[in-house]
């Protein structure tokens, strides 16, 4: 029998919500679909997460548990998991327990209208100052690069249909940020206001680190607009690197204080280099990609899979 739905959650480092939170997962989504399966990808947690995945595995056959051999991070895992979904429409969400079940058929009901995807925007986000700033920061970021609508928020928690699936997995880069992939092959995309909980264990993992690859992987990874970016940059500065030099030679006083030709000499190293730097730190970053991507750098190493048998495309 073919599945509804497949829920697809990363864990990393849950261990003690985890067991909590997926027994209300199936007893919520049970009462509105009749066959859906769980399929939780252990991000080479620190914790014993996949000690409890295994537990929850032996328990329910429509688990299914997926270990990494080394951190990846949310994306790439999200994207192991993919290959093991079997349901028609996928939902994905995270493992701290803030996402709420209930949700689920709301975002499903929404992707029934017509939809490709769906994202569930939070009513009042429970996530601290930091996370809330940087969820901030990322819209505006993935607004400029995707050519995505302002008012369209981007979350962990979406659902989208299988075709969008089966399509993510043909993307070779090592390099996986899951919203690029999904706004690089379909426009057609909802948000519906869900509501948002408190995390009751633990703490989150987001930091200004990653919070800074995540944007390099948007930026590198599915755009060329930083090339353009830095082209504009640089014959900016050049004019007015140009302007300043005019200045400095027809309209300055003259200082015996300053010998003739420092200020000029200073004003072009500091526009001009500061702008090669970035402009060759940019290249570098596309040509790096390029390169993992050529001699086929793996996006993971699965270690183990449970109640798994067989990988699906």
């Amino acid at each position: 029998m073919n599945k509804e739905l497949s829920i697809l959650i990363p864990v990393y480092n849950s261990s003690e919500n985890l067991c909590n939170f997926i027994e209300e997962l199936i007893q919520r989504v049970s009462k509105k679909f009749k066959v859906f399966e769980i399929v939780l990808v252990d991000d080479c947690s620190k914790d014993n997460s996949w000690e409890k995945i295994k537990t929850l595995c032996s328990k329910y056959e429509n688990i299914k548990g997926i270990q990494l051999r080394k951190n990846v991070g949310q994306h790439n895992a999200i994207f192991s998991g993919l290959n093991y979904c079997e349901g028609e429409i996928i939902v994905t969400m995270d493992d701290d327990g803030q996402n709420s079940p209930e949700s689920i058929e709301d975002l499903v009901l929404e992707l029934k209208k017509g939809y490709d995807v769906c994202y569930a925007n939070y009513k009042v986000k429970k996530h601290n100052l930091f996370r809330r700033f940087g969820s901030f920061l990322n819209n505006i970021v993935a607004s400029f690069l995707f050519k995505k609508p302002t008012n369209l928020i981007l979350t962990s928690f979406r659902c989208f249909k299988k075709d969008i699936k089966n399509e993510i997995l043909n993307h070779k880069s090592s390099y996986v940020y899951i919203d690029g992939l999904i706004f690089s092959i379909t426009d057609n995309v909802s948000q519906i206001y869900v509501d948002h909980k408190e995390r009751l264990y633990g703490k989150s993992n987001y930091t200004i680190i990653k919070l800074i690859g995540l944007w390099l992987k948007m930026a590198t990874g599915f755009s060329v607009l930083p090339l353009r970016v830095a082209s504009i940059f640089g014959i900016i500065f050049s004019l007015t690197s140009f302007a300043i030099i005019i200045w400095i030679t027809f309209f300055r006083p003259i200082s015996s204080e300053i010998p003739v030709g420092w200020t000029s000499l200073v004003v072009i190293i500091i526009f001009l280099g500061g702008i090669q730097l970035l402009a060759l730190g940019l290249i570098g970053e596309y040509l790096g990609r390029a390169y993992l991507t050529l001699n086929n750098s793996p996006k993971y190493s699965e270690k183990k899979k449970l109640n798994v048998q067989s990988i699906l495309k």
